[in-house]
């Protein structure tokens, strides 16, 4: 037994030591790459300042394109681009943009995370793609269709950047027709970064729209929302049509917290009052009809406020209360003869600083 117990505790003696000696060497490791790559962005930074870019010959491009094509150099350039004033770091890179071209198909092949640092150094210099690069932006809108999330992201990332409709419009097109999900949050927050005209944006995707599966269209709509984009027929037809997906109506309430639309208002009643049915319509209404401070607003909320759904109950809470007047919200709550509703109305008072 004795002798088990023995070798039981050797074994685990061995693994701990072995799991040191790894992390030593690696923490080492870690440390003599990241010095070799800080020596290898200095004399980066000494070969770019020494030759001016008019001087940078087709024999220097060709080197430089050898060199890119080794991740440790690639990563050490990007520093010391990324270290260059921006007025000469355009006129470099510019100067140098053939480079990528040439080192595209090595970098196709590669493994996914290689993949995705060179679209995400092209993301940064839009610059770039002004012209003579369509082998390029036709591999950066081919990988909006990979497989993996982060190779997807930067590649529309670096479309965002760009700024040209048209390329969003296909890449959109291709992930829609090839079934490629992508988290909808994801789209918006990309959309957002967009860098080009977003009324032209803006108009292509209410075009597109009928063509976009769920995702994609809470994420425009999310954007229209947040950019207060002038729709708001379009958006009114989406809410009230019958066959919408329920997440995609959802975004529809949402916009109109954002974007006023006076014959909405009764919809949001309709919506509201039908708790039992729909309480996700019910409760993001609740929350939207703050934005619309009318007298049946606070009658529709008080009953609302009411509701045996803690959400609704709780938004309708929320809205009423910020349509109240600070000193006339004590009164309210004390009007409120059910429990459950006096709780959610001091509760959101308390979090505006009211004294319940």
């Amino acid at each position: 037994m004795n002798s088990i117990a023995e070798n039981t505790l050797y074994i685990y003696l061995i693994v701990f030591l072995s799991m040191l000696v790894f992390d030593v060497v690696s923490i080492l490791y870690r440390k003599v790459t990241d010095k070799n790559t800080e020596l290898l962005t200095k004399k980066i930074e000494e070969q770019i300042a020494n030759k001016k870019p008019e001087d940078i010959s087709s024999d220097d491009i060709k080197r430089l394109a050898k060199n890119l094509k080794k991740i440790g150099y690639f990563i050490a350039f990007t520093s010391a681009i990324d270290n260059m004033p921006e007025d000469r770091r355009k006129k470099y890179l510019t100067k140098i943009k053939s480079v990528f071209r040439e080192i595209l198909p090595h970098y196709q092949k590669e493994e996914i995370i290689r993949q995705t640092y060179f679209i995400h150094f092209l993301a940064q210099y839009p610059y770039l793609y002004e012209e003579n690069m369509d082998h390029v932006l036709s591999y950066i809108i081919q990988c909006t269709t990979k497989d993996s999330v982060y190779l997807r992201e930067n590649a529309l990332n670096t479309l965002y950047s760009i700024g040209k409709t048209s390329y969003i419009k296909e890449a959109f097109f291709q992930m829609n027709y090839l079934n490629i999900k992508h988290h909808h949050k994801l789209i918006t927050d990309g959309l957002m970064k967009y860098r080009g005209d977003t009324k032209e944006l803006a108009n292509m995707l209410i075009e597109e729209l009928k063509n976009y599966d769920e995702d994609y269209k809470v994420a425009c709509i999310n954007f229209f929302g947040y950019k207060k984009i002038d729709c708001k027929e379009f958006i009114y037809k989406i809410l009230t049509s019958p066959i919408e997906h329920k997440e995609v109506k959802i975004a529809c309430i949402r916009y109109f917290s954002n974007v006023h639309y006076e014959p909405v208002i009764e919809t949001l009643y309709e919506l509201l009052s039908d708790d039992k049915n729909n309480w996700e319509y019910s409760a993001i209404a609740a929350m939207t009809l703050k934005k619309y401070p009318e007298k049946k607003t606070l009658e529709v909320l008080k009953r609302a406020v009411r509701s045996h759904n803690w959400y609704v109950r709780a938004n309708a809470a929320a809205s009423l209360i910020e349509l109240t007047k600070e000193e006339k919200r004590k009164d309210l709550i004390q009007s409120i003869d059910d429990l459950y509703a006096k709780e959610a109305l001091s509760y959101q008072s308390h979090l505006l600083g009211g004294d319940v």
